[in-house]
C-alpha cells in the first residue's frame, strides 16, 4: 500500500514539475527485446535498441496474443503510402490510355491478366515437370500488351511510335482507297474530295498513311526464358506428327527442304538424344513446328490456341537462330529465315514478314543461291536443293512485293537458268509415273509468279509509284499481253496439275494433287485480278469523276477498258466460287484450299473487286442493272460463308469479313435509283435486308457474335480503321437505307 502510495506521489511531482518523457505501452515487442526483456518502442521496421545494437529485429505474436494494438501512426503512414501508389498508377494508366489503342473488353481483358498472373505466381512456387513442361508454357504463355509503353526503374513511359508505311498501286490498300474516294464522290458531299479533280489524281492519292506501332505485333513472352529452355521439344509422338503434317502440307507447296535428308538427320538426334545436334538445325526444326501447329486446326481447332502453341515454338527458334541470323551465313540459316516469313505472314506480324525477307534475300546472296556457278563443285541433289530454296525465295518475294506495293527484292535477272528440276528428288509424293509433285508444282509456280512480277514491272512501274498517263492504250495493250501469257501457261499445265475451276468434283474430294491443283487456281484467278485491275481502276477513276461531259461520252479507250475490266470481275468471281465450293464441301483443315491466310488474302482480294463492280453496277450514267447488283450481293454473301468457316476463334478472319461488309454497304449508295420506280423500290427494300451484323446477331455464328473485333489483326484493318477512311464517307449512315 505504501509502495502505491510511494508511486501516485512521483506520478503527481513529474506532471507538476518538467515534463518527462511518458512511458508508452507497446503491444507487441520485437523478439530481441522480449529475449532481452528490455523496453522496446515499438518502431518499425526496426525498434531502436535493435538499431543501437545492430540487432536481426523481428515482430512475432505469441499463439496467447488475442488483442494487438497498432499504433495509430503506424496506420496513417500506410494509408498515405497506399494513397500515393494509387494516384501515381493512375497517372500512369491515363498516359497508357492516352497510347495505346482501346480495348474491345477492358474488363474482359483485366480479369485475363489477373488470372495470368495469379497463375504465373502458382507456377513459379511450383515448377512444372519436364513431361508437362509444354503444356503449362502453352497454358500460361500471354504476350504482354505494350513493351514500349511500359513503365521502367525510372517511371519513365515511352510513347507509341509512328511511322509512315508506304502502299503501292499494287496492294488492297491503294485499290480500296480509290474505292472510298468514288463512294464520297457519289454521295456528293459538302467536304472537299482530296484528288476527284481530274483523272491522274483521283487515281494516285496519298498511299503513305501513318501507322501507329504502339502494340509490339511481336513480343517475346518473358515466361519463355524464365522457364523454358530454347532446347527443350515437345514428346516424340509429337514431333513425328508434326513432321509428318509438315510434308503433307507446306513441304508441299514449297519443297524447298529434302524430305529424306532432313528425317534422316531427325533420326540421328533421336539416337543420340539430341546430344549434338546443330543450334540452326534445331533452330530450323522449330520453325517448321510452328509452322505446322499455325495450320494444324485438326488438332487445335482454335485459331487463339493454334497461335499460342505456334508462338512457342517460333519463340524457341528465336531464341536458337534469332542473333545468329545475322552473323552467319548458311543453308539452314537461309531456311529458318524463309520459314520465320512463310510464319509471320499469318502471324499479325506484316512488318516483320517484310523486314525478315529482305534479310532472308541478302542472306542467301551471300550464299550465292542467285549464280549458277556457286553450285557447280556441289553434288546434283544439293545444287538442285538451293535452286529449289531460292526459287521458293523468288515467289514469295513477288507475293509480298504485290501485296504491299513495293519494289521487289529478287530482280528476274538473278533467276536466269536457276529453274528447278523434278526428276531428281525423290519423294513420298511420286505418282506411279514416276513424278515428282511438289517438284513438278514449283516448277509451273516459278513460271507463273514470272508473269506476276511482269505485270508488277510493266503495269505497276515496279511498285514505285509513278505518275504517268493513263489514258493511252499502251496500259490495255499490257493487260492483253499478259492475258495471252496466263492462257498460255494454264494451256502447258501438265494434266494432273490443270485448273480445276469447272470440276466440282475435283473440289470436293480431299487429295494432295487436288489440293495443289486448286491452289494453282487461286493463284492463277489472283494473278488475272492483279493484271486487270489497272483496268478496273481506270473504270473507277473515270465513271466517279465530277466533268459529267466526259462521263456521258467516254472515250474509245475508257470503252475498251471497261470491256476489259470485266476479266477482273470474273476472275474475283471464279476465285469466290471456288472457295465456297471446296469450304461447303469439308470446311476441316483437311480439305483442298491449303493455308488458311493465303486463301483469305485471295478472297478478300476479290471481294473488293466485287465491291467496286458493285459500285459501278450503280453509277447514275449506266443503265441500272438489278440483276447485276443482285449477283454482286450473292457473291459477297459466299464470302461471308467463306470468311465464317474458314477457322475457328479468329479475330484476323473476323476483321477482313467486317470490313468488307461495311465498304459493300458503302458502295450500295442507290446513286441513280428513281425512289418512284416500283422496281427501283423493290431494290431499296432488298438492300434494306441486307444483314446487319450487329443489329441481327443472329445471322452471324457464335465465334464471330463473340469475339470482339482486333484493329492490330492486320496493319491494313488498322489502317482502313484511321487514314483510309475519307471523313466523309461517315457523313451518311451506310445502314440506315
Amino acid at each position: 500500500m505504501s509502495a502505491q502510495s510511494s508511486h501516485e506521489r512521483s506520478e503527481q511531482a513529474q506532471e507538476s514539475g518538467t515534463p518527462a518523457n511518458k512511458r508508452r505501452r507497446v503491444g507487441l515487442a520485437c523478439n530481441a527485446c522480449r529475449m532481452r526483456k528490455s523496453r522496446c518502442d515499438g518502431q518499425r521496421p526496426s525498434c531502436s535498441p535493435c538499431v543501437s545494437l545492430d540487432f536481426d529485429c523481428q515482430y512475432e505474436s505469441s499463439e496467447s496474443a488475442t488483442n494487438i494494438i497498432v499504433r495509430k501512426d503506424y496506420i496513417s503512414d500506410l494509408e498515405s503510402r497506399m494513397t500515393a501508389m494509387e494516384s501515381k498508377l493512375q497517372r500512369v494508366d491515363d498516359v497508357l490510355r492516352g497510347h495505346l489503342l482501346p480495348c474491345a473488353n477492358n474488363r474482359q481483358a483485366t480479369m485475363d491478366s489477373s488470372a495470368i498472373a495469379q497463375s504465373q505466381r502458382n507456377e513459379s512456387s511450383h515448377p512444372p515437370n519436364r513431361a508437362d513442361i509444354d503444356q503449362a508454357l502453352v497454358a500460361g504463355v500471354e504476350e504482354p500488351q505494350d513493351d514500349d509503353a511500359a513503365t521502367n526503374g525510372m517511371a519513365m513511359v515511352f510513347a507509341d511510335e509512328h511511322t509512315s508505311a508506304f502502299f503501292g498501286e499494287s496492294s488492297n490498300i491503294n485499290f480500296t482507297r480509290l474505292l472510298l474516294r468514288a463512294v464520297a464522290t457519289a454521295r456528293q458531299a459538302d467536304i472537299q474530295v482530296p484528288g476527284t479533280k481530274d483523272h491522274a489524281s483521283f487515281l494516285y492519292d496519298s498511299n503513305v498513311p501513318s501507322i501507329n506501332h504502339g502494340r509490339s505485333q511481336s513480343k517475346t513472352p518473358s515466361m519463355i526464358s524464365a522457364k523454358i529452355s530454347s532446347t527443350s521439344l515437345p514428346e516424340v509422338a509429337v514431333m513425328n506428327r508434326l513432321i509428318d503434317t509438315y510434308f503433307d502440307t507446306a513441304g508441299i507447296v514449297f519443297p524447298f527442304l529434302h524430305e529424306e535428308a532432313t528425317r534422316k538427320t531427325y533420326s540421328e538426334c533421336l539416337e543420340n538424344g539430341f546430344k549434338r545436334a546443330r543450334r540452326t538445325w534445331l533452330g530450323t526444326l522449330n520453325m517448321m513446328f510452328a509452322l505446322t501447329t499455325m495450320l494444324d486446326r485438326e488438332n487445335f481447332p482454335s485459331a487463339k490456341k493454334r497461335f499460342e502453341r505456334g508462338d512457342l515454338y517460333y519463340h524457341r527458334a528465336v531464341e536458337l537462330c534469332g542473333e545468329l541470323s545475322k552473323h552467319v551465313v548458311s543453308l539452314e540459316i537461309v531456311h529458318y529465315l524463309l520459314m520465320v516469313v512463310m510464319y509471320c505472314q499469318g502471324t499479325q506480324r506484316s512488318v516483320q514478314a517484310w523486314n525478315i525477307h529482305g534479310l532472308l534475300t541478302r542472306s542467301a546472296m551471300a550464299l550465292g543461291l542467285h549464280s549458277p556457278v556457286a553450285g557447280g563443285n556441289l553434288e546434283p541433289i544439293q545444287a538442285e536443293h538451293q535452286r529449289r530454296t531460292w526459287v521458293v525465295i523468288y515467289c514469295l518475294d513477288k507475293v509480298l512485293s504485290a501485296a504491299f506495293g513495293r519494289p521487289a527484292s529478287v530482280p528476274d535477272e538473278y533467276v536466269v537458268d536457276r529453274q528447278p528440276s523434278a526428276a531428281l528428288f525423290q519423294t513420298s509424293s511420286m505418282t506411279e509415273s514416276g513424278a515428282d509433285i511438289p517438284g513438278d508444282f514449283l516448277v509451273v509456280s516459278f513460271e507463273l509468279y514470272q508473269v506476276m512480277s511482269k505485270s508488277l514491272r510493266e503495269q505497276y512501274s515496279a511498285t514505285v509509284q509513278k505518275h504517268i498517263d493513263l489514258d493511252n492504250l499502251k496500259t490495255l495493250q499490257t493487260s492483253v499481253e499478259l492475258r495471252k501469257s496466263l492462257r498460255m501457261w494454264a494451256a502447258n499445265l501438265p494434266s494432273y496439275l490443270g485448273l480445276c475451276e469447272s470440276h466440282p468434283r475435283i473440289l470436293a474430294e480431299n487429295s494432295r494433287l487436288n489440293r495443289l491443283r486448286v491452289i494453282l487456281s487461286l493463284r492463277y484467278h489472283n494473278l488475272s485480278i492483279l493484271v486487270h485491275r489497272p483496268l478496273l481502276s481506270i473504270t473507277i477513276g473515270h465513271l466517279f469523276r465530277k466533268d459529267d461531259d466526259a462521263i456521258n461520252n467516254p472515250p474509245y479507250f475508257i470503252q475498251l477498258a471497261m470491256a476489259e475490266a470485266e476479266e477482273c470481275v470474273q476472275s474475283a468471281e471464279t476465285t469466290i466460287n471456288i472457295a465456297h465450293a471446296v469450304i461447303s464441301a469439308d470446311s476441316t483443315s483437311k480439305n483442298n484450299l491449303g493455308a488458311w491466310y493465303f486463301t483469305l488474302y485471295y478472297v478478300f482480294t476479290a471481294s473488293l473487286v466485287i465491291s467496286a463492280r458493285l459500285l459501278w453496277t450503280q453509277h447514275e450514267s449506266l443503265h441500272l442493272d438489278l440483276a447485276a447488283i443482285e449477283h454482286s450481293r450473292k457473291l459477297l454473301k459466299k464470302a461471308e460463308q467463306v470468311f465464317q468457316h474458314l477457322d475457328s476463334d479468329n479475330s484476323l478472319v473476323l476483321s477482313c469479313w467486317k470490313y468488307i461488309y461495311e465498304l459493300s454497304i458503302m458502295c450500295q449508295y442507290h446513286g441513280g435509283i428513281n425512289t418512284q420506280d416500283p422496281i427501283s423500290q423493290v431494290q431499296l427494300t432488298e438492300t434494306a435486308a441486307w444483314p446487319n451484323i450487329w443489329a441481327d446477331p443472329v445471322s452471324m455464328p457464335d465465334s464471330f457474335l463473340t469475339m470482339p473485333p482486333d484493329a492490330n489483326d492486320i496493319e491494313a484493318y488498322q489502317l482502313f480503321a484511321k487514314e483510309m477512311f475519307d471523313p466523309s464517307t461517315f457523313e451518311i449512315n451506310p445502314y440506315v437505307y
